[in-house]
């Protein structure tokens, strides 16, 4: 039996839903939306109406596939815990709580995507109850051992544009949702920083024509 519906309508939170289904000639089935059976208000799978944070197509574009995510999660979480190992047997600086935030944020992240896949997958058939209470169980602990992170630590590392102590998060799903605003603004993060080593590294062209290398001296 489903005990934890993450998925609701957004309207009136009633998990009684009908799910629209495209099948391929394959013999595939995927849900493409969700419609009330209470109030029939109806959204697209990827869309979560009742946040004002980014949804799932907004949040994790351009992320990691979640078997490279979960690699990368492994590696850091390692390299932090091996770092903080050393820094109490004085051999290295301590671990900034920024480093712990992100690997919080990445554990988070990968959890409701991996919960949300379930939760999808259920309407047609690919994933158990048990697994689904139990991929939605995890994703909201971790992403509200997130929240709860950045509330103690008074915001000074959220980035989005709605703070941790809003009251958006305050509802069923919440945490979840700060945890794909704050994702977002990691991955743009990343992009912002790539494109500045690029820039660094490679010619560009000038508005003159010519060559200019990353201190802009002429090639």
């Amino acid at each position: 039996m489903m005990t934890n519906p993450s998925i609701r309508c957004p309207e009136c939170e009633s998990s009684e839903l009908r799910a629209s289904l495209v099948n391929y000639s394959g013999g595939g089935r995927d849900v493409t939306g969700f419609t009330c059976t209470r109030c029939t208000c109806d959204w697209e799978v990827w869309e979560t109406p009742q946040f004002a944070a980014p949804d799932y197509v907004t949040a994790y574009s351009g992320a990691p596939g979640l078997v490279d995510e979960e690699l990368a999660l492994v590696l850091l979480a390692e390299g932090v815990k091996e770092r903080a190992t050393q820094a109490l047997t004085g051999k290295g600086r301590a671990v900034d709580s920024g480093e712990h935030r992100v690997v919080l944020l990445r554990k988070a992240s990968w959890l409701d995507r991996s919960a949300r896949e379930r939760e999808v997958g259920w309407y047609v058939g690919r994933f158990t109850d048990d697994e689904v209470n139990d991929a939605s169980t995890k994703a909201a602990r971790a992403s509200f051992e997130f929240l709860m992170f950045d509330l103690e630590h008074g915001g000074v590392y959220s980035e989005g544009p709605i703070g941790p102590s809003s009251q958006e998060w305050d509802i069923a799903g919440g945490p979840r949702a700060y945890v794909r605003q704050e994702y977002r603004e990691l991955l743009d993060q990343e992009q912002r920083d790539e494109d500045e080593d690029r820039a660094q590294i490679f010619p560009r062209r000038g508005s003159d024509g010519e060559l200019y290398d990353g201190d802009g001296k002429a090639l």
